[in-house]
């Protein structure tokens, strides 16, 4: 009976793969005092929190200056915000947070926050977002998702209150669009609109901000 040149269970086999074969993605930090001030707040909460820190990763960035991280727990995993406090504000996304949960909505839990230093250790929600298991080919497969994403909307609608939080208006909108030129053209594509073109861009934002606010507000 032959065997393989190495079986699962030979050392010499399993020694030949990289160090590094299952480490986790790098995470940069701006400057040696960030990185140093977030490894001290990390170490105090790993006993509590029964964190990992080997296995902290990248998760996610949006729009903004702070990011996600990703980190193993001793059940599941959890998901960090590194909110530099000289850049980020994260009280109007605690707020909203506790008026969503309120309505019944499923949002992350804050299980730790340091304000000063802008990092937070939350639920995660997991990985998957419901554009990630959309089936294009079966309308069918997919109708049970888009109804609870409608669902969700008419619960939070429900669940809102007049003056709790600033209404959508012209500066908010404008502050949205320019998400379009200044983080996507400029910091993902390089790309800076000029002369004629940013013409274009401004009148095509003034007319969605026109239309957007004859809309009833609700």
């Amino acid at each position: 009976m032959s065997h393989p040149p190495h079986s699962p269970s030979d050392p010499a086999a399993i020694t030949r793969l990289p160090s590094d074969a299952f480490s986790p993605p790098q995470v940069d930090w701006p400057d040696a005092a960030r990185k140093q001030a977030f490894e001290s707040w990390l170490a105090g909460l790993s006993g509590p929190q029964g964190l990992k820190p080997g296995t902290l990763r990248p998760a996610s960035a949006d729009a903004s200056f702070r990011r996600y991280l990703r980190i193993d727990a001793n059940e599941g995993s959890r998901i960090i915000m590194d909110a530099p406090p000289e850049r980020e504000n994260c009280a109007p996304f605690v707020k909203v947070g506790g008026l969503m949960a309120q309505a019944g909505l499923l949002v992350p839990q804050i299980l730790a926050w340091d304000e000063p230093q802008g990092f937070m250790l939350l639920d995660d929600l997991g990985t998957q977002t419901m554009m990630e298991v959309i089936q294009l080919q079966d309308e069918q497969a997919n109708h049970a998702m888009y109804m609870q994403a409608v669902d969700a909307l008419i619960t939070w609608q429900l669940g809102s209150r007049p003056d709790v939080l600033p209404p959508y208006d012209e500066a908010l909108l404008a502050r949205e669009l320019a998400l379009f030129p200044d983080w996507y053209l400029a910091q993902h594509r390089g790309v800076t609109l000029e002369g004629e073109a940013r013409k274009t861009l401004d009148q095509a934002f003034a007319k969605i901000i026109a239309r957007n606010l004859a809309q009833p507000c609700v």
